[in-house]
Protein backbone atom coordinates (compact mmCIF):
# COMPACT_ATOMS: atom_id res chain seq x y z
CA UNK A 1 0.00 0.00 0.00
CA UNK A 2 0.93 3.76 0.62
CA UNK A 3 3.30 2.89 2.94
CA UNK A 4 4.97 0.62 1.33
CA UNK A 5 5.66 2.89 -1.46
CA UNK A 6 6.53 5.44 0.87
CA UNK A 7 9.22 3.45 2.58
CA UNK A 8 10.37 2.79 -1.06
CA UNK A 9 10.92 5.92 -2.00
CA UNK A 10 12.55 6.68 1.34
CA UNK A 11 14.93 3.62 0.75
CA UNK A 12 15.62 4.82 -3.09
CA UNK A 13 16.69 8.63 -1.47
CA UNK A 14 18.81 6.83 1.02
CA UNK A 15 20.67 4.84 -1.61
CA UNK A 16 21.38 7.59 -4.22
CA UNK A 17 22.61 9.24 -1.16
CA UNK A 18 25.31 6.57 -0.81
CA UNK A 19 25.97 6.74 -4.25
CA UNK A 20 26.55 10.28 -4.35
CA UNK A 21 28.92 9.96 -1.39
CA UNK A 22 30.69 7.20 -3.10
CA UNK A 23 31.04 8.99 -6.17
CA UNK A 24 32.38 12.40 -4.47
CA UNK A 25 34.59 10.47 -1.94
CA UNK A 26 38.56 10.57 -1.64
CA UNK A 27 39.83 7.28 -1.86
CA UNK A 28 41.81 7.24 1.92
CA UNK A 29 44.74 4.46 2.26
CA UNK A 30 42.19 2.71 4.98
CA UNK A 31 39.76 2.03 2.60
CA UNK A 32 37.31 4.56 4.27
CA UNK A 33 34.71 6.39 1.42
CA UNK A 34 34.18 9.94 3.38
CA UNK A 35 32.96 13.13 2.55
CA UNK A 36 32.46 16.46 4.49
CA UNK A 37 28.90 17.77 5.58
CA UNK A 38 29.95 20.69 3.72
CA UNK A 39 30.93 19.04 0.17
CA UNK A 40 27.60 16.47 0.52
CA UNK A 41 25.48 19.75 1.42
CA UNK A 42 26.65 21.94 -1.44
CA UNK A 43 26.63 18.37 -3.84
CA UNK A 44 23.51 17.35 -2.90
CA UNK A 45 21.30 20.68 -2.48
CA UNK A 46 20.59 20.39 -6.50
CA UNK A 47 19.31 17.31 -6.36
CA UNK A 48 17.42 17.46 -2.56
CA UNK A 49 17.19 19.75 -0.18
CA UNK A 50 15.87 17.20 2.65
CA UNK A 51 19.80 15.92 2.70
CA UNK A 52 19.69 16.26 6.49
CA UNK A 53 16.72 13.93 6.99
CA UNK A 54 17.85 11.63 4.47
CA UNK A 55 21.40 11.54 6.71
CA UNK A 56 19.63 11.17 9.79
CA UNK A 57 17.73 7.54 7.84
CA UNK A 58 21.10 6.38 6.55
CA UNK A 59 22.32 6.46 9.80
CA UNK A 60 19.42 4.93 11.51
CA UNK A 61 19.28 2.23 9.08
CA UNK A 62 23.28 1.66 10.28
CA UNK A 63 24.67 2.85 6.45
CA UNK A 64 26.75 5.81 7.38
CA UNK A 65 28.30 7.42 10.80
CA UNK A 66 28.97 11.01 11.43
CA UNK A 67 29.33 12.92 14.95
CA UNK A 68 26.24 14.58 16.44
CA UNK A 69 22.94 14.71 17.29
CA UNK A 70 21.66 17.25 13.93
CA UNK A 71 23.33 18.85 11.18
CA UNK A 72 23.16 22.12 10.27
CA UNK A 73 24.68 23.57 7.13
CA UNK A 74 27.69 26.46 8.34
CA UNK A 75 28.16 25.31 11.43
CA UNK A 76 28.81 21.24 10.65
CA UNK A 77 30.10 21.97 7.39
CA UNK A 78 33.40 20.17 8.47
CA UNK A 79 31.42 17.17 10.06
CA UNK A 80 32.47 13.94 8.34
CA UNK A 81 30.37 11.80 7.15
CA UNK A 82 31.34 8.36 6.59
CA UNK A 83 29.94 4.77 4.48
CA UNK A 84 29.40 2.22 6.00
CA UNK A 85 29.73 -0.93 4.35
Amino acid sequence: GAMARAEEHIYREIMELCFVIRTMARHRRDGKIQVTFGELFDRYVRISDKVVGILMRARKHGLVHFEGEMLWQGKDDHVVITLLE
